[in-house]
């Protein structure tokens, strides 16, 4: 290595004589340090006063929530025979009434399954009633000490069999008849309808069973909201709420109809119900709700 010479050391002690100086190699003014010796003071902050919290405040902050509406029922009909859709009168949205016709399939095969069957029950009649009338002669003779009681037991055998094959005709009109009654749906519930995913033509089946229409009962709808835990100390079934509904901008007046009987240990959190009145039909399930509880009645007033 060669040794440094006389114009590099006169430009080491130059930068060393700026640097002293608080200026950089362009006769710059040089920034002082971030942190320690030289560095410039911290400003002072202005001191905020904490607020607290009265306990009415801590109360209000447990009775507000929000939550979702939700049918009272709703009842998926489903086929239960199988077949072509024949008869389909209801659309989405139209309101039905319990025990309504909603859609029919096609009966012919169910129906001659009945005709079949009860042609096989007046058969079984017609062989017992034959039976019967030689059980009588059979009867007369044994009396008679004509007939003997191998005869007798035969014959009181032949009857009995006679009677279960008419009992197993019976049976199996039934349940023909049920496979008619099948193939005409009736709606289970009053309600809307909101979904039909079947068409007028489609083939159902009843294993598994085709879903041809949902219904819901819209009349009363139920608000499930949360609460934090703490809330159960002042909540009380029948306590009174405000429902507000921001998408259309209106309140209802309801009252808590269900309190859970358990709390949610992952979310610490009640689920509460409350049913509001929808006969006018202005809310829609799904929708989401502002939940505000009246203000806790004082520990004395309240029932137990």
């Amino acid at each position: 290595m060669m040794p440094p010479t006389s114009h590099t050391l006169l430009a080491l002690t130059a930068a060393l004589a700026l640097g002293a100086c608080g200026k950089d190699a362009d006769g710059k003014q040089a920034l002082p340090p971030a942190t320690g010796a030289g560095a410039a003071p911290l400003p002072k902050l202005p001191v905020v006063a904490g607020v607290r919290s009265s306990p009415a405040a801590a109360i209000s902050s447990v009775r507000k929530s929000t939550g979702s509406l939700l049918p009272h029922a709703e009842v998926a009909v489903v086929a239960q025979a199988r077949g072509v859709v024949v008869a389909l009168a209801v659309e989405v949205g139209a309101r039905v009434a319990r025990g309504q016709v909603v859609f029919r399939i096609d009966e012919r095969e169910a129906t001659l399954r009945l005709a079949q069957a009860q042609t096989q029950l007046a058969a079984a009649n017609q062989q017992l009633a034959s039976i019967e009338v030689e059980h009588r002669r059979t009867k007369a003779l044994f009396e008679q000490q004509a007939a003997s009681s191998q005869q007798w037991d035969q014959s009181s055998a032949q009857v009995d069999a006679a009677k279960v094959a008419v009992a197993q005709a019976q049976n199996g009109v039934a349940v023909a008849a049920k496979a008619v009654a099948d193939t005409t749906a009736r709606s289970p519930i009053s309600g809307v309808v909101v979904a039909r995913p079947v068409s007028l033509g489609d083939y159902v089946s009843d294993a598994p069973p085709t879903q041809v229409l949902v219904v819901q009962d819209q009349a009363t709808l139920d608000l499930k909201f949360r609460l934090p835990e703490r809330a159960l100390a002042t909540l009380r079934v029948g306590d009174a709420l405000t429902v507000t509904l921001p998408a259309l901008g209106v309140s209802r007046p309801a009252t808590i109809a269900i309190v859970a009987p358990r709390v949610d240990p992952r979310t610490r959190t009640v689920e509460l119900t409350a049913v509001l009145d929808n006969r006018d039909g202005a809310l829609r399930p799904g929708l989401m709700a502002d939940v505000e509880l009246a203000a806790a009645a004082p520990a004395s007033t309240r029932a137990p």
